[in-house]
């Protein structure tokens, strides 16, 4: 959907008082100085980085007792809380070296993760939610990541050749059943949660780890933060809604609260809409997460979220050649609550339960549609480190889904789908050298509803070819559960498969990185039917196959440019399926051959002012040309995208004041997805057609936050 959520900067919420300025030195142990490391204040938007000299000076209107935290890839991050009301010395910072991938193996087949702690990290957090192309959605920030592609009409995330329904995301090691925001034909959609909500997310393009399972092509796993640093709130007013948050800090607890309130009327009226609303998107959301340390290594985290959102348009039913009444109401409840410790020397522990329910209730024409997806889920994982180069991962999972349906006509018909999904894996990781790394691991997965076990082998390698570059491999067997609008009809259907070959080259000299991946996707068992929502479970089978090839870039360079950041990504992909009701195995409509993202951001430190633009293209996507004799003949023009964002601030009221502003689609291209055909043809014996293009062109997002 159109309603475009800031939440870049949902962290500023902090008193102000009169500016000071905070200077000193990070070196190494050596004495030697750290060159461009990061200073800044915990929980706050003051920073700076380090000149070659290793100094620093740091610009803060915040007093009291704070925490000063220098980082560098490849060095321990360093915190130290002191009282900025009597400081007075220049702080010398030393910085301890780091075991990394600088120094020792990692493997990194397939997987891109964004964290402020690890060092093999590639974006951090504060990177997805100032992405301008994102607009502060995780999805959105990973769809600039290599093997990504832009499908604009959705919102989701389709990997490799993939489906977005290949995806799967987890929050802290639990799957969550409905990541994105309910939505309407060709409306795009985004993530429910907030970039903000987690220290570390990890975006595994294929060949990922036996600790997961039920996704064919990547998952997305979210880390949810730990305890609040400190006491804070904030209020923000936005041209699409508004926002409070507060956060208490206790010795060993924390609790923080956010409620949101988003209408898209004001959007809707300031910039022309290709949808004819009936009711503007209006969205309601709250959130809570309670975090509580218990002993000296233990973390209980209890996270929860509700949401409610409704619109109303009049749907451009193209084929039919009618403007039918479609409206939708969505209700979602998520709660996870998760448990870390360390057991003994050794042993390490997660274990976690996770729930939820969505409500999805669709009048389309009159005929109400309701759909519920209700998902539980129990989690329990071991970690024995055998030794500094051999550790052992094991445990299981156990989901349950009940998904039901109801239709009403002349009469209700209701389908319903009840499954148990219990899962073992066993992984170890084993690195015989500084140069050499191995992990190999076993899933096996039983469906209740199927009644069909699977065994899942998994291995990957990583190789260290010198200082600062490595080679890494990654193999294994993957499947998934059809979708539940196809067993609703067919329960007799097999899980769909697929096996990932990867292989990847990276290379990281301190803050600049270069990677190299190429892969191998073969399909198997994909789900055929002769016409979808046909109540005939002949109709219906396992046949589809496909295959995806491709080769990922992605390089990153935070160095060479004075304050500045940039990343750039390509794919080239070669992808060709048989499936649904294609005649023949050709490319899908989502897929282009092509991607390529660019990202800058600067901060400009004396206008206190953060800025970024994105860069975004695509080539032509294939659609079935209803003129042409062939199938899937027919190419959209290529995708292009420049979004911007700025940050500014300030003091207002002797408190901190920001202003927001992001613009997407900066200079109006006219982008265009697919066609739809017309069902008859006209008198010519052609069948009209119309484009499928973004609900609106250029738009832009204001935002004011004042900290209380």
């Amino acid at each position: 959907m159109r309603i475009l959520v800031i939440t870049i900067i949902g962290w500023l919420g902090i008193s102000c008082m009169a500016q000071q300025s905070i200077t000193g030195t990070v070196t190494d142990r050596k004495g030697n100085p750290v060159l461009y490391a990061n200073v800044y204040i915990e929980g706050s938007y003051d920073g700076t980085t380090t000149d070659t000299t290793g100094a620093f000076k740091l610009s803060t209107t915040l007093m009291g007792r704070q925490v000063v935290v220098a980082s560098f890839i490849g060095f321990e991050k360093q915190m130290q809380e002191m009282d900025l009301d009597t400081l007075r010395s220049p702080l010398v910072i030393i910085l301890r070296e780091a075991v990394s991938e600088l120094n020792e193996v990692v493997i990194t087949a397939g997987i891109f993760s964004a964290s402020d702690e690890k060092k093999s990290a590639t974006l951090s957090s504060f990177d997805i939610a100032t992405t301008a192309s994102a607009v502060g959605d995780i999805y959105g920030a990973y769809a600039t990541m290599p093997g990504s592609q832009k499908v604009g009409e959705e919102g989701m995330l389709f990997v490799r050749g993939g489906e977005s329904y290949e995806t799967k995301t987890y929050m802290d090691g639990m799957v969550v059943q409905s990541p994105y925001f309910s939505s309407m034909p060709n409306i795009p959609t985004r993530g429910r949660f907030s970039p903000l909500l987690f220290s570390e997310t990890l975006f595994s393009t294929g060949g990922y780890s036996a600790e997961y399972g039920h996704a064919l092509s990547s998952i997305v796993d979210l880390t949810t933060n730990g305890l609040e640093t400190e006491d804070k709130a904030s209020v923000a007013v936005m041209t699409v809604g508004a926002n409070a948050s507060w956060a208490k800090r206790w010795e060993k607890s924390s609790l923080a609260v956010t409620g949101l309130y988003a209408n898209s009327a004001l959007q809707n009226r300031l910039f022309k809409q290709n949808v004819d609303w009936i009711k503007d998107p209006v969205l309601g959301d709250g959130m809570m997460m309670f975090r509580q340390q218990i002993g000296e290594n233990g973390l209980l985290k209890s996270f929860c979220s509700f949401n409610s959102m409704t619109m109303q348009m009049n749907y451009d039913n193209f084929e039919a050649g009618t403007m039918d009444d479609m409206q939708m109401t969505d209700l979602n409840l998520y709660a996870n609550s998760s448990y870390s410790d360390q057991l003994s020397e050794k042993w390490l522990i997660r274990t976690g339960v996770a729930f939820s329910r969505d409500s999805e209730k669709i009048n389309y024409a009159g005929i109400p549609v309701t759909t519920l997806n209700n998902g539980t889920s129990l989690k329990l994982t071991f970690t024995h480190l055998t030794s500094k180069k051999l550790k052992t991962r094991f445990g299981g999972d156990i989901n349950r889904g009940l998904y039901s349906q109801s239709v009403t006509t002349d009469s209700t018909i209701r389908m319903e789908l009840n499954d148990i999904q219990p899962s073992l894996f066993l992984e170890t990781e084993w690195k015989l050298s500084k140069n050499l790394a191995l992990r190999a691991g076993i899933r096996a997965e039983h469906s209740s509803f199927l009644q069909e076990p699977g065994f899942l082998p998994r291995v990957s390698a990583a190789y260290k070819t010198g200082t600062y570059s490595q080679v890494s491999f990654a193999w294994g067997k993957y499947r998934q559960k059809p979708e539940n609008e196809y067993l609703q009809f067919a329960p007799a259907l097999s899980h769909e498969r697929a096996d990932h070959y990867i292989f990847n080259f990276q290379y990281r000299k301190q803050q600049r990185t270069f990677r190299v991946e190429g892969y191998l996707k073969q399909y198997d068992q994909l789900v055929k039917y002769t016409s979808l929502y046909s109540p005939v479970a002949a109709d219906y089978s396992n046949n589809g196959h496909g295959t995806a090839r491709g080769i990922d870039l992605f390089w990153r360079d935070s160095e060479s440019l004075r304050s500045s950041d940039y990343w750039i990504s390509y794919s080239f992909l070669n992808t060709s399926r048989d499936y649904q009701d294609y005649p023949e195995s050709t490319v899908p409509s989502f897929a282009s051959a092509h991607n390529l993202s660019v990202v800058y951001k600067r901060f400009f430190e004396r206008l206190r002012t953060f800025g970024g633009v994105t860069y975004s293209f695509a080539s032509g996507r294939p659609y079935n040309d209803m003129n042409t004799p062939g199938f899937m003949d027919g190419r959209t023009k290529p995708y292009h995208d420049i979004s911007l964002n700025l940050t500014y601030v300030t003091t207002l009221f002797n408190r901190d004041f920001i202003i927001h502003l992001n613009i997407t689609n900066l200079l109006g291209f006219n982008n265009v997805y697919g066609y739809q055909y017309a069902a008859v043809p006209d008198e010519r014996g052609r069948y009209p057609s119309q484009a499928i293009v973004p609900t609106t062109g250029t738009q832009a997002i204001l935002m004011f936050m004042l900290s209380l």
